[in-house]
């Protein structure tokens, strides 16, 4: 969740412990499956549009190109093993990411170009065991406006807002407050974090056999990733309750 509408073309288109004396109010609810976070997630849940022959076989061939990196890192141990790092624990609906600063600052898109399918900005597991399964890439933007992306105008692309990050000596990185809060910088500082007031552009891509998001292949969430007790249960951060 660096973890997050606008259309997909350019005209179209382990946590750090939270003081409870600066614990901030979200304005919505925990993003777990069937909530949103903001507007932006919301956009994402919009029909798909029909697409051209020539613009469905773009797309095809970059879908398969995403495909084929996500099945070349089938576990969280993979992942870890070929330098990616934790990013957040796992949410329902949004799974557990794995980010690539090398790797995704390769791959960031731009207004006006296409999305660099190979090059992802995160891995998506369907835990935080080594034994975790590969569900789903997220690709990101530092554009100012959201980028054009995949080809065809269905890959809603979303931000937060108000996101407090920590980088922790284990590898990891931990957000200590739900993104999308009125969190402050001030208190963001208290817990020794990076403070964003925008998040760059991101969109997830459901694209592993056997993980396909009903809602489609670019929805924000997957209704079929669940805590590892098999509910939805997270804690004010809106992450699973210590479950893997």
């Amino acid at each position: 969740m660096l973890a997050a509408g606008c259309s997909g073309s350019s005209a179209e288109k382990t946590a750090v412990p939270t003081p409870t004396s600066v614990r901030p109010t979200p304005t919505t609810q925990p993003a777990a499956i069937g909530l949103r976070s903001n507007a932006d997630e919301a956009a994402e849940t919009v029909p798909d549009k029909p697409l051209t022959v020539a613009t469905r076989d773009k797309l095809a061939a970059q879908l398969v190109a995403a495909r084929d990196v996500a099945m070349r890192y089938p576990t969280v141990k993979d992942a870890t093993d070929g330098g990616y790092i934790q990013a957040g624990l796992f949410t329902p609906g949004a799974g557990a990411h794995y980010v690539s600063l090398s790797v995704g600052a390769a791959g960031y898109t731009h207004q006006s170009t296409a999305v660099e399918a190979a090059k992802p900005l995160a891995l998506i597991y369907d835990g935080i065991g080594p034994k975790s399964r590969i569900t789903g890439l997220m690709y990101g933007s530092f554009e100012l406006n959201p980028p054009e992306g995949f080809a065809g105008p269905n890959d809603h692309w979303h931000r937060h807002t108000n996101l407090c990050i920590n980088y922790n000596d284990g590898g990891k990185i931990s957000v200590p407050f739900p993104p999308d809060s009125d969190v402050t910088k001030a208190q963001c500082d208290e817990v020794h974090g990076q403070f964003m007031r925008n998040t760059l552009w991101m969109v997830h891509a459901w694209v592993v056999p056997g993980w396909e998001s009903p809602q489609g292949v670019f929805s924000h969430a997957n209704i079929n990733l669940h805590c590892g007790d098999g509910t939805d249960h997270v804690d004010a951060v809106g992450f699973c309750k210590g479950t893997e």
